[in-house]
């Protein structure tokens, strides 16, 4: 298995990020590796979708578990049937949030080299994210 995780803290309040989160088709407007994600009803444990990263097939995707308003995971197979799981997760801080971003590679692709092609956008997306939820909270 391998892991990475990126950081990054924001003045803005936990329920502006998290709300980025919970509604997938605001997905795109952040995270530039993803188009057109889809759910079949609210981020809670047991909702199945379907993910299309740029440059891979669409693919199923499964959240195995959300604490609302903090954290939520998704899983993805990739290929090669390597489990691709991205933990978000917000906490309250002085003045702000910390959001981290979790990734997890559990398969044949889970080295180093898979891993980090997979985490590389991340400090990218999450300050695109971070942007995105500031111009919609104006």
């Amino acid at each position: 298995m391998w892991t990475h995780e990126h950081c990054i803290e924001t003045a803005l309040p936990q329920p502006a990020v998290w709300d980025c989160y919970a509604d997938p088709a605001l997905c795109p407007e952040w995270d530039k590796e993803v188009r057109e994600p889809t759910l079949d009803g609210p981020p809670a444990p047991g909702v199945r979708g379907t993910l299309d990263l740029h440059g891979l097939p669409p693919t199923d995707l499964t959240i195995p578990s959300v604490v609302p308003g903090t954290a939520l995971t998704t899983e993805v197979r990739i290929p090669d049937s390597t489990l691709l799981r991205f933990t978000y997760h917000l906490a309250e801080i002085s003045g702000g949030t910390r959001v981290t971003h979790r990734a997890e590679l559990d398969g044949p692709s889970a080295g180093q080299e898979s891993g980090t092609s997979v985490t590389a956008p991340a400090p990218d997306t999450m300050r695109a994210l971070i942007h995105f939820t500031a111009t919609r909270a104006r």
